[in-house]
């Protein structure tokens, strides 16, 4: 055991890290326009479940079939454990992975009071954003005592525990602001981690991954090789009600008024007036210039 009570490694995956939001990374212009996923994020009700269905019609407005996780199939494959039966905590928040000790999955003793390194695999780092309201370094973090999503990971530093983070392949620059801690990173190459973990710790992001992807969660939550359990005490619904039915309506809606709009809007153009016919067997005359009139006399 390394000194201090530091034991174990942990893996921590977002699921987030599935889903390619093309504002915050790479173009895929079958997934939309960029801006169709300028999307607020706070964990809130209002942000986990009730927006996603006005958020499914934003895309099929734009005839983009509302776009879903990709590459976490046969993800579990790419690693390797220290049991046959690896034990798994999942919630919907990474606020919990900061709470996480090699205690809560009854491993070693109760002498490993922390973990010696976590792996995360995220679309964010979680190390820590200044901003206006909150902590401009880890020192002042470490003075306010509290810790949410976005810097659960600074717990781990305190802690002493070695911290690595991988981007997905979609997000190659990775974040815009950087941690408030030296942290390593690397961008996914679809590997093998050869280095094996003691336990894993997987986070839905109902904020960050729509609701018409739970049904992609639960198929990754299902192929992991060990035992899983919702973290004790952690807000969970899921699946979260399907948004698309809604959606659909919504956008069938639209179209319906837009039609009625536009018909109501486009002018009648008159119908025009007939013209008389010439009389049967009278043509009509032509009259002669006073060129055509010399050259041309009536007879």
């Amino acid at each position: 055991m390394t000194p201090g009570g530091l034991r174990g490694r942990l893996l921590v995956v977002d699921f987030d890290f599935f889903f390619h939001n093309t504002y915050e990374g790479a173009a895929a212009p079958q997934r939309g326009d960029a801006a169709l996923y300028d999307w607020a994020h706070a964990e809130n009700d209002m942000l986990r479940e009730t927006v996603w269905p006005f958020r499914a019609d934003d895309f099929m407005r734009h005839g983009i079939e509302p776009p879903r996780c990709e590459g976490y199939q046969n993800f579990w494959d790419r690693f390797t454990f220290t049991s046959d039966n690896p034990p798994l905590f999942y919630a919907d928040s990474n606020l919990y992975a900061g709470r996480l000790t090699p205690r809560h999955y009854a491993l070693f003793d109760l002498t490993a009071t922390a973990w010696q390194a976590i792996h995360l695999f995220d679309a964010h780092h979680d190390s820590g954003y200044p901003h206006d309201h909150g902590p401009q370094s880890f020192e002042e973090w470490a003075e306010l005592g509290e810790f949410s999503c976005e810097d659960w990971m600074l717990v781990h530093h305190a802690n002493g525990s070695r911290l690595r983070l991988t981007y997905p392949a979609w997000r190659p620059n990775g974040e815009s602001r950087p941690p408030m801690i030296p942290l390593p990173t690397n961008v996914d190459d679809a590997g093998a981690v050869t280095t094996p973990f003691d336990a894993v710790f997987l986070c839905r992001s109902g904020a960050w991954v729509p609701s018409w992807c739970d049904d992609q969660f639960t198929a990754l939550l299902a192929a992991f090789p060990g035992r899983a359990h919702l973290f004790p005490g952690s807000q969970w619904t899921h699946p979260r009600p399907d948004p698309l039915p809604y959606a659909r309506r919504m956008t069938e809606i639209f179209s319906e008024l837009r039609a009625r709009a536009e018909a109501q809007t486009t002018p009648t153009l008159p119908t025009p007036a007939p013209q008389p016919a010439s009389a049967p067997g009278h043509p009509r005359e032509h009259t002669l210039n006073p060129e055509q009139a010399r050259t041309h006399p009536r007879r």
